[in-house]
């Protein structure tokens, strides 16, 4: 999970890619419309369909006839999701939430009205943005704290330690240290009672 969520990052960061997401996010296209829309030659737009394609960030919906040439395959966008990065003094968090379309849409009403339920929408995104970000902040003091609550134990301990404040997980820790669970747990249990 964590590779493809690397190579998904390392997809965005091309601005050709990012373009041919957001013209798909749109309406569904093929190599040669999308490479006389973003202005880029159809070979690289093949390549960088195949790329998209292999993450799961667009999928096929089709052919479409041409009457000058052989059936073109037609993309659409897919594997929809929101990406948080969360970098902070202490930690770095990057976190893939998958958007659920399974349910039908509820919303309805006439342009007007949904202006003004998007208009609310996006008030109501950017305050649990704000509010995140608040807590991030709190996150990060704690885990400053914590560790500076380390300082007088070995390197071995604070390497646990470290890892269990990233995890709050002692099977993650065991898993990553090679040790058995029982002996993150005593490590674990002898600093919280310090």
């Amino acid at each position: 999970m964590e590779d493809e969520l690397w190579e998904i990052l390392m997809a965005l960061e091309n601005n050709t890619r990012r373009e041919m997401l957001k013209t798909l996010a749109n309406d569904d296209s093929y190599a040669l419309e999308l490479s006389k829309l973003i202005g880029v030659s159809q070979q690289a737009i093949n390549k960088q369909l195949d790329l998209l394609e292999k993450l799961g960030l667009i999928s096929s919906a089709g052919m479409k006839i041409s009457t000058i040439g052989p059936p073109r395959k037609v993309y659409k966008s897919s594997g929809f999701s929101t990406i948080i990065i969360d970098y902070s003094k202490n930690f770095m968090n990057i976190k893939k939430m998958d958007i659920n379309y399974d349910n039908e849409c509820s919303i309805s009403g006439n342009n007007s009205e949904l202006l003004d339920e998007l208009e609310t929408t996006n008030r109501n995104i950017d305050e649990i943005n704000r509010k995140r970000s608040e807590l991030i902040k709190t996150k990060d003091e704690i885990i400053e704290k914590l560790k500076n609550n380390l300082s007088k134990y070995d390197e071995f301990y604070r390497k646990i330690i470290t890892d269990y404040i990233e995890t709050l997980d002692t099977g993650a820790v065991a898993v990553n240290t090679g040790l058995p669970e029982e002996i993150i747990r005593h490590i674990v249990s002898a600093f919280i009672s310090d």
